[in-house]
């Protein structure tokens, strides 16, 4: 098949030499990456130093003159571990450095050699010694917790990897051991895998593993499974086998069935094997990848084969997950950075057609959105329809790939059926599929408003606007206004629970409504402060109150009230901009004056009046005509004391706020 048809693309995207890394150091040993960030390489010649390769900007490579024995580059950020063993001694110091910030995170000094090292999180430093696995995090001050004791079956094994589940309840440890004295080249893979919860390990032959989570049918929690690929010679006989099993099958909920596959090694490599292992998360992939550059391809869900080809010449020795493309990477002796991607043009004709697996083809074009398998799903919806099948054809409508059966002539097909005495109508089996499994489009939005109007249940219409599960249109809209009158208390007390913004913007919305706002602007402005949203309520209220009528000098005052308790200076800016004028100006000036707004408000006529407080009340009162357009409380009062009260609070006036001249 010409590689342009095949299922997987390949490409070369960096070699490691020609960015100046000489060839003695690109080995297992002083080549890390951790994620599909960064690579590190560690050079001992012509001086100690440690490379950081940035895969966004591959050909700048960052290199510092650092001793280290081993360095990894975090995952996520630009956050770099070193260890290097003491001198004299058998343990080893253990750093962390921030690299942008230049600044040392983190020490340890390890009582014990670590033989292997790895970040299993981004948060978390796996380390292995010799006879046990410890957990690092960089955050605090811990230091390393022990998590368990090496089983006897990894005794003497070089370590090559080490990895934890999703949810962080189960560790994987892999090592290999030289091979038998009949086939020595076919080194043995020997893995611990171990259950945090129980604090139990189980000893397992494989090369290699991963994790990975699953949803099953039927039960709303993701399964986590675990994969291995193994390859053991016994009497005589190699075997190859490829496992997929769940761990910490949930009570009550349905469970994983396990699976497995055989590895068909061409003749040619017998003696090759399995060094790593990468799950595509993105379309339920297994890639095993093998020391002399095989690469298989399984399904997660079904262990079945779907392709095996010589993706290098060179042994690999190193791999890292691609995680947005839902490929890997690859880097081999010669240096070269391989990335490899699903071609996702023909990974679905290619399994229809090559491999003859229409089952396979139509649920991996599902779940991963890929095109190639249209005519198969259209092929498969009309026999589910034919069978009477209806929840399973509305189930293939939902989940059909780049929604191709998300159609008018679908609703249509579903609408034609008879309805059924005590059943469940088809056309609503598939609305109910389609609601769970995210937002209808314009068309199904529209045909289903049309059944709840019809059917007078405006709450459940309520229910899903404000859930956003519907598109919104004009037809809708028309619909909507026609048909019946929404609760929108109902529908704003809902948007406020997750979204006070967005509770905000339907606000407004119902604010410029034609006829006027169906709800009070009291209400609306209580719903918000019974949670205590006061920026929320003032920003509704400000903009509702830009005419500055009469008729809202309640809601005026309770703006400047709310303010002047909670946010002094919010309302000292809409006090400033004089956008109000029919407030109850007695009771803001009381507030004023607790606030202490006077110390922003006075301005330079306050400091000629403040030199004549004294002198007749006449003269007081000449100024205070003057003053009342600069000075908050004051301007605001119109009793005597009152005013005589405030304008003496020169304690609190800042100088530079008054003019000398």
């Amino acid at each position: 098949m010409a590689a342009a048809n095949a299922p997987i693309t390949m490409k070369e995207v960096l070699t490691l030499p020609s960015i100046g890394i000489n060839q003695q150091f690109i080995t297992f040993t002083n080549v890390t990456m951790e994620s599909d960030k960064y690579i590190c390489v560690r050079e001992t010649a012509p001086q100690n130093s440690v490379v950081i390769i940035d895969m966004n900007m591959p050909m700048q490579p960052l290199r510092r003159p650092i001793t280290a024995d081993s360095a990894l580059m975090n995952p996520n950020s630009r956050i770099l571990a070193l260890k290097a063993q003491v001198p004299g001694t058998t343990q080893d110091h253990l750093q962390i450095f921030n690299i942008e910030a230049k600044a040392k995170l983190k020490s340890h000094q390890m009582p014990e050699q670590v033989a292997f090292w790895k970040w299993i999180t981004p948060k978390m430093l796996g380390l292995v010694t010799q006879t046990s696995v410890y957990h690092w995090s960089i955050e605090g001050d811990s230091e390393p917790v022990k998590m368990f004791d090496r089983t006897a079956n990894l005794a003497n094994n070089q370590i090559i990897n080490y990895k934890c589940s999703p949810d962080e309840k189960w560790l994987v440890l892999i090592g290999i051991a030289p091979g038998s004295p009949e086939r020595p080249q076919l080194v043995k893979g020997n893995m611990q895998l171990f259950s945090v919860n129980q604090q139990r390990s189980q000893a397992l032959e494989a090369h290699a593993a991963s994790f990975a989570q699953f949803k099953v049918p039927g039960n709303e929690n993701p399964s986590i499974l675990i994969s291995f690929a193994s390859k053991s010679f016994n009497a005589g006989q190699i075997t190859s086998k490829l496992h997929v099993i769940e761990l910490g099958a949930q009570p009550g909920k349905p469970s994983f069935s396990k699976k497995q596959a055989d590895l068909f090694f061409p003749p040619d490599f017998a003696d090759d094997f399995p060094v790593a292992m990468q799950v595509s998360h993105k379309f339920n992939l297994i890639y095993v990848i093998t020391k002399l550059g095989l690469l298989f391809v399984y399904d997660l869900e079904t262990a079945s084969a779907i392709y095996r080809n010589r993706i290098s010449p060179d042994p690999i020795f190193l791999t890292s997950e691609a995680s947005s493309v839902g490929g890997f990477y690859a880097i081999n002796r010669r240096g070269q950075v391989l990335l490899a991607t699903v071609n996702e043009a023909t990974i679905i004709p290619f399994i229809s057609g090559q491999l003859n697996n229409l089952e396979l083809a139509v649920n991996l074009a599902k779940r991963g959105n890929l095109p190639g398998a249209e005519n198969l799903v259209v092929q498969r919806f009309q026999e589910l329809f034919a069978q009477t099948k209806y929840k399973e054809a509305a189930e293939l409508a939902a989940e059909s790939p780049q929604g191709i059966l998300r159609t008018p002539d679908t609703v249509a097909k579903f609408q034609s059926v008879p309805v059924q005495a005590g059943q469940t109508p088809p056309l609503l089996q598939y609305f109910g599929t389609l609601l769970t499994r995210g937002k209808l489009n314009s068309y199904e939005s529209l045909e289903l408003s049309r059944l709840v109007v019809n059917q007078n249940k405006k709450n459940l219409l309520e229910n899903w606007l404000a859930e956003d599960k519907l598109e919104c249109s004009e037809e809708l809209g028309d619909l909507v206004k026609v048909g019946y009158t929404p609760d929108y208390m109902f529908l704003l007390q809902t948007i406020l629970r997750t979204d006070p913004q967005g509770a905000v913007n339907f606000a407004l919305m119902m604010s410029q409504m034609e006829g006027g706002c169906p709800v009070d602007y009291n209400t609306i402005t209580d719903l918000f402060l019974q949670r205590n949203l006061i920026r929320e309520a003032t920003a509704f209220l400000l903009d509702v109150l830009k005419p500055n009528l009469p008729e809202h000098a309640f809601l005026q005052t309770k703006v400047l009230e709310i303010n002047l308790v909670t946010f002094p200076n919010v309302a000292d800016a809409i006090l400033a901009n004089g956008m109000f004028s029919h407030y109850d100006r007695p009771r803001v000036a009381q507030l004023c004056e607790k606030a202490g707004l006077y110390i922003q408000s006075l301005k330079v006529i306050a400091q000629r009046l403040l030199f004549l407080v004294g002198l007749i009340e006449m003269y007081f009162l000449i100024f205070f005509l003057i003053l009342t357009s600069f000075f908050c409380p004051v301007q605001h009062y119109s009793e005597l004391p009152d005013i005589k009260r405030v304008i003496v609070n020169t304690h609190a006036i800042e100088p530079q706020v008054i003019p000398l001249n």
